[in-house]
């Protein structure tokens, strides 16, 4: 629980630093072409699609990081394309029963689920110009996912056994954001952004641009 926390603290300080750089740095008789920024959020699998990784689980949710590049159009970001890069990190726990093939013993313990993905998104704003807009997008790309649990089962002996899986693969990942953006004079777009990206998150994200 603490490291989650000194997490979120990590990424909260540093929206609040590109914020205040990209009031700073950007200049206000550029129109921006380019933005760098952070996206942070909740993070969640459905049971569906995991149990196409493993037979049996138990709920899982956890958090959703990443670095993000945007590319503008010639209006800068009140474009109505743009084009969105992401290097994302989601993580996330899960404590009960867990079976990885359904002739495979049951144990019962903790896991975790990672994932590191690359993806790249276009996206489309509605009424870019306003400073206040909705948007929406899709995307495709890459990632890798670990699977990772640990537990107990009692053989026929009533023995009591610690045993332990893991499992990394790479599969196609599918990026499709919702939200609204929020343009601070050019320098600066807050987002607030649900979405799913091989999994449903709901966050917030913050870009410099220039």
């Amino acid at each position: 629980m603490g490291n989650v926390m000194s997490t979120r603290k990590a990424i909260i300080v540093s929206i609040i630093l590109i914020a205040g750089c990209g009031f700073l740095w950007s200049s206000p008789g550029n129109v921006p072409r380019t933005g760098v920024g952070l996206k942070g959020g909740v993070f969640g699998i459905p049971n569906q699609l995991l149990d196409l990784f493993v037979y049996e689980h138990p709920e899982i949710r956890g958090e959703v990081y990443a670095f993000e590049i945007r590319s503008y159009g010639a209006r800068g970001p009140k474009s109505v394309f743009s084009g969105l890069y992401s290097l994302e990190y989601s993580r996330m726990r899960g404590e009960g029963p867990w079976r990885d093939e359904q002739s495979h013993r049951r144990l019962e313990g903790t896991g975790e689920i990672t994932q590191i993905n690359i993806t790249a998104t276009i996206i489309m704003s509605l009424f870019p110009r306003l400073p206040v807009h909705p948007y929406f997008g899709a995307g495709i790309g890459i990632g890798r996912v670990s699977i990772w649990y640990e537990g107990t089962y009692t053989d026929e002996l009533g023995t009591q056994i610690t045993d332990r899986y893991e499992n990394d693969r790479f599969i196609p990942v599918g990026h499709v954001p919702i939200g609204i953006a929020i343009n601070f004079k050019n320098r600066v777009t807050a987002r607030i952004e649900g979405g799913f990206k091989n999994g449903f998150y709901l966050g917030g994200a913050v870009t410099i641009n220039f």
